[in-house]
């Protein structure tokens, strides 16, 4: 009787099997969707950030629409009882003008175990360093890394085991970089080498917190790279104010040093924000930079924005003007 069937149908055992088989394939899929083995909050986002380029180095100016810090992520959590949490996270560079590929490059990659001893978080993460200090000393969107990053400014760190915890008003964070193999300059924006770091921030009041932090690297050449910085923020209202100090020596090089101020408002969706910065690092003349922000929050993960910088003696005799009027999506 089934063979008739088959007849009549034209179908032959072959295509039968096959159909069988994409049949399971598909209802494997679909129960693996639906019930996945474990049970995880899992969140996606991202930003996508592009804005109309306007830049002057002296010699040359060009104006283009760049995509300015984009990116996409994936979180996840799940609960392991006791009071403690296992997570993990993906983060990766996306941009949208073909400069290059449409995924560039890892910005974090983690997993990670929480609960009343406080965090460890395993892999390519934010440093000690930045979160602590860093982020007093560049909190725009995108223009206010020059003397940061010249000065010897450390952001994101590869091969990187970190603790972090809240005591009272203290926070703190430490990491120990094990990357003997030097692999991650790009991934891990100069920090490569084993090392370590250490970051303190106090709430000393409401308005007032501080904070300090080292960092260490060992260079693949044999160099080290060692680095100290302190920073404050203080609230008043609708305004606040940060001021931080970093110093940084390569080797038995001179030593490197930036000095930055921001002052800011937030007057209803609107905040402006002012930039004046300095550093020291061994030119004939010091390094200037001024930036000058303005960003609209439009409600639903949208803002409009403007950011410009003016940069002076970045390298020897070097002068640099930047605009940035963009419209960025949080998601």
């Amino acid at each position: 009787m089934v063979a008739l069937n088959l007849l009549e149908c034209n179908y032959t055992v072959r295509e039968v099997n096959l159909i069988m088989n994409k049949k399971l394939i598909a209802i494997a899929v679909a129960t693996v969707v639906a019930a996945p083995a474990v049970s995880a909050d899992v969140t996606v986002y991202g930003r996508i950030n592009n804005a109309l380029e306007m830049s002057d180095n002296g010699s040359s100016n060009t104006t283009d629409i760049s995509s300015v810090g984009s990116r996409f992520g994936i979180k996840a959590s799940s609960d392991l009882g006791n009071g403690m949490t296992v997570s993990g996270k993906y983060e990766f560079v996306t941009v949208t003008d073909k400069k290059q590929n449409n995924i560039a490059d890892l910005r974090v990659g983690t997993v990670g175990i929480s609960g009343g001893f406080g965090s460890i978080t395993v892999g390519n993460q934010w440093s000690s360093f930045f979160d602590t200090v860093g982020t007093n000393m560049d909190p725009a969107y995108s223009l206010g890394n020059y003397l940061f990053t010249a000065a010897g400014g450390a952001y994101r760190s590869s091969n990187t085991v970190k603790y972090s915890n809240s005591f009272g008003p203290v926070y703190l964070e430490a990491d120990l970089r094990l990357n003997e193999s030097g692999e991650g300059a790009d991934v891990a924006e100069g920090l490569r080498g084993d090392g370590y770091g250490i970051g303190v921030s106090v709430s000393a009041t409401d308005n007032l917190t501080v904070a300090a932090a080292i960092d260490s690297e060992e260079g693949q050449d044999g160099v080290d790279t060692d680095r100290s910085g302190i920073s404050a923020r203080l609230n008043a209202g609708n305004f606040y104010g940060m001021l931080g100090h970093l110093k940084s020596q390569v080797g038995s090089a001179a030593e490197k040093s930036q000095t930055q101020l921001w002052l800011g408002g937030t007057f209803g969706s609107t905040t402006l924000q002012l930039g004046l910065g300095q550093a020291d690092l061994g030119n004939a003349e010091d390094a200037s930079q001024t930036t000058f922000g303005v960003y609209h929050n439009m409600g639903g993960g949208a803002k409009i924005y403007y950011e410009g910088a003016h940069v002076d003696e970045l390298s020897a005799g070097s002068e640099l003007t930047r605009h940035l009027i963009g419209l960025r999506y949080d998601y």
